[in-house]
């Protein structure tokens, strides 16, 4: 719901304020304005719907829309007075917005069925809200900016049309790139890459952009209009004198709680529902005088929810996996590590009943966990529930260093010299028997390369591991 409903006030409020500034003190009526722009919508989700998508058609459109803004810019600048060929102009530039609108809308994934449901609903919800708060912003603009100065209505329409040929540029120059019409060269892949990554900015530059009128209305309109009514001791004066401040009050207020909202939807969507889902913390554990990981089954541990930990090998590798009762109360344990077989080691979350590989996005059945299989997270193989407890030996945590990258910065020692170091600012570094050691000077690392048998006890080396050098900022 809130992608549909950013969408729409991202593409949608630049042409609409800019149109409600160029209509400023105009007589038409807003019934022919909203079918001049209703009628143009339609037509340019279709136009985007019907026409083959190709990089053809996005830099012949994205040209034409450039053209047509500059022209719009010169009409703007030589009319003094609106007239009715602006109807034309507010349905071309229209079309040309909701043909870029649709390419990013995905409305065809506004439900994953073929019937009306609550998904749907929420959807064409958001897309008519969306709407009518671009329309009551076209509206107050218009209101705003009726008694201003040509000087700040012209510098204001220009930086409208900058704001609209700044991403419409970055579009032509990217589909031109691959058309290979245009060369390529490192100044301007930078320049599209600002242009077009940094699209969502647009819209918050059009909201600061209105704050200037607003604030010249206050100053200007308001204001003296409330020293007048103060200063007025005739009542019929003073009441007319109160009723213009009325109106003027009411349509400041109108046109900022229509900002305040707009910005509201654009800062919610861009900073919480648009930002990917993240893990949980994982609560770190480490090991016991036995080799082995105790955690206590509690009423909370039985809750049906993943519960993530973290155990950090002796050379900084960190492995994941998470405990989730599968019959929540039952004691029925699925005991995994935190990465796939498939995708890695990106995780898991759970949102509700199911949990979610984040890589893919897979949603597991929450029964089968344990299980081996598909993107079913890798089960601990041996594992045991003893003393009200879940014990999960060294061994079987060692099994799970392979599938897991991430490090972090532990104290570790030379085991040649015996003088600690950081294992991340370490300069030379050995994988033996499937464990790394770290060192801190170039003696040390031949020392142990050349026979690692004589500073490692035997019962610490893995079978059948290959050994590995490493040296950090340096030559092997």
């Amino acid at each position: 719901m809130s992608f549909y409903l950013s969408q729409v006030l991202s593409h949608f409020l630049l042409p609409a304020m800019m149109f409600g500034l160029l209509w400023s003190g105009a007589n038409t009526s807003y019934k022919q304005r909203f079918w001049w722009f209703v009628l143009p919508v339609i037509f340019g989700v279709c136009a985007y719907t019907l026409l083959p998508y190709s990089q053809v058609y996005i830099f012949s459109i994205g040209c034409a829309y450039i053209v047509v803004c500059l022209l719009l810019l010169g009409y703007g600048l030589l009319s003094t007075q609106p007239s009715r060929w602006l109807l034309i102009w507010q349905a071309i530039v229209t079309t040309f917005a909701a043909f870029m609108w649709a390419r990013i809308a995905k409305l065809d994934m506004m439900t994953a069925t073929s019937v009306i449901n609550t998904e749907l609903i929420l959807n064409v919800a958001a897309l008519l809200f969306g709407f009518i708060l671009i329309g009551f912003t076209h509206v107050f603009t218009g209101k705003v900016f009726e008694q201003r100065s040509r000087i700040l209505k012209n510098s204001c329409l220009f930086a409208f049309i900058l704001l609209t040929i700044l991403p419409l540029s970055g579009e032509v120059i990217l589909a031109g790139m691959k058309l290979q019409m245009i060369e390529l060269y490192p100044g301007l892949l930078s320049y599209v890459s600002k242009v077009t990554n940094f699209f969502w900015l647009y819209a918050y530059c059009v909201l600061a952009l209105s704050l200037i009128p607003l604030s010249m209305m206050a100053w200007c309109d308001v204001k003296p209009l409330k020293d007048a009514v103060k200063s007025q001791s005739q009542p019929i004066a003073r009441r007319k004198l109160q009723a213009q401040l009325n109106i003027q009050r009411r349509r400041a207020r109108c046109f900022a709680v229509s900002l305040v909202i707009i910005l509201g939807n654009l800062l919610y969507w861009d900073a919480v529902a648009s930002q990917p889902p993240t893990r949980s913390p994982a609560q770190t554990i480490e090991l016991s005088a036995d080799d082995a990981v105790h955690i206590p089954v509690t009423d909370t541990l039985k809750d049906g929810k993943l519960h993530r930990y973290q155990w950090i090998a002796s050379d900084g590798k960190v492995v994941r996996f998470f405990i989730i009762d599968r019959y929540p109360g039952e004691m029925k344990f699925g005991v995994v590590l935190d990465a796939c077989m498939l995708c890695g080691d990106a995780g898991y979350i759970q949102d509700g009943d199911q949990v979610i590989c984040l890589a893919c996005g897979v949603h597991i059945f929450i029964p089968s966990i344990g299980n081996p299989g598909g993107c079913n997270p890798i089960p601990i193989e041996k594992w045991s529930l003893t003393n009200n407890e879940i014990v999960i030996g060294k061994a079987m945590l060692e099994s799970g260093l392979q599938y897991f990258s991430e490090v972090v910065k532990i104290t570790v020692v030379d085991p040649v010299n015996g003088q600690s170091l950081t294992n991340l600012d370490a300069p030379f570094s050995y994988t033996f028997g499937g464990k790394t050691y770290f060192f801190t000077e170039q003696d040390s690392y031949d020392a142990f390369r050349d026979n690692p048998w004589d500073y490692v006890s035997q019962g610490t080396v893995s079978q059948g591991t290959d050994h590995q050098g490493s040296v950090i900022g340096g030559t092997q």
